[in-house]
């Protein structure tokens, strides 16, 4: 068995949302029985070459009181910088978060500079069991080869 095909798909039921840039958005991702989770988060192209004014994963061990993960906090003093970022292209930004070290639950937080339409996705990964539907892997159709 290949761990990191034991894969589950968390994303924003609603599909890329506009935020304005005093507004956040957020994601909740329960990675109970999985070990890895890749957190992908794009921005449509916009006014703005900051890619967020607040873009970060907290952890909690029961949804409900949430603390920074400090490496996957941009602009922290423990997390990340970005460069400016194009403002005729789209951009993307992947978080690579090793969970058998992080608590239960992962919330990833965006606010964009300006206006823009903002998705998140997260891919859990080495999980303990081989999803076999397309709900365990939470998607409308999977299609293999």
């Amino acid at each position: 068995m290949i761990h990191s095909q034991n894969l589950k798909v968390v994303g924003h039921t609603s599909g890329p949302v506009t935020v304005g840039s005093t507004a956040t958005t957020t994601m909740v991702v329960d990675r109970r029985n999985y070990d890895y989770a890749t957190v992908v988060v794009s921005k449509a192209p916009s006014a703005g070459t900051s890619f967020a004014s607040v873009l970060k994963i907290e952890e909690s061990d029961d949804n409900s009181s949430y603390g920074d993960v400090a490496a996957f906090v941009k602009g922290g003093a423990s997390g990340f910088t970005m460069s400016a970022v194009s403002t005729s292209v789209g951009s993307v930004v992947k978080m690579d978060v090793d969970c058998k070290a992080r608590k239960r639950y992962l919330r990833v937080t965006v606010t964009p500079d300006v206006t823009a339409a903002v998705s998140v996705v997260a891919l859990l990964s080495r999980g303990e069991e081989f999803p076999s539907t397309e709900t365990d892997v939470n998607v409308a159709k999977w299609v293999t080869g």
